[in-house]
């Protein structure tokens, strides 16, 4: 009498070759990765933060005047607790300032924040700028 064969034993065979492409796959994106770590170690230092400031709005609030920024990172490095300084100005002379710190400030983004003022910004000349950052 012959020996009938069940489907288990017929599925341990080789694999098909969907797993191999499957697997030949992974191994490429795995290597591709690797490599552009080791690429990105050997070529050396990154271009440091480079951080500017632009004012996007002036708006009054219940203790103020509320100046809303961006901040841009065009640098290759993140930056980290980047102090903010504003400052009203009539004329040379200061009437007022106003500082915020942004936690961090990744490399190539954008992030926003806002400066309060007890008088009017639009009265004055506002100049808001990055007074500095730490590296992280």
């Amino acid at each position: 009498m012959a020996k009938k064969t069940s489907k288990k034993e017929q599925k341990h065979g080789e694999p098909p070759i969907w797993e191999w492409i499957i697997a030949a796959t992974g191994a490429i994106l795995v290597f591709v990765a690797i490599g552009f770590l080791v690429y990105e170690a050997i070529t050396g230092e990154s271009a440091p933060p480079s951080l500017s400031v632009s004012v996007e709005s002036v708006a009054a609030v219940d203790n103020g005047w509320l100046v809303k920024f961006r901040v841009k990172n065009t640098g290759d490095q993140t930056a980290a607790d980047v102090n903010i300084e504003g400052e009203l100005k009539n004329g040379e002379q200061t009437v007022e300032t106003s500082a915020a710190t942004l936690t961090y400030a990744p490399s190539h983004s954008e992030r926003e924040g806002g400066l309060i003022f007890s008088k009017n910004p639009n009265q004055y000349q506002l100049e808001v700028r990055p007074k500095g950052y730490e590296k992280p």
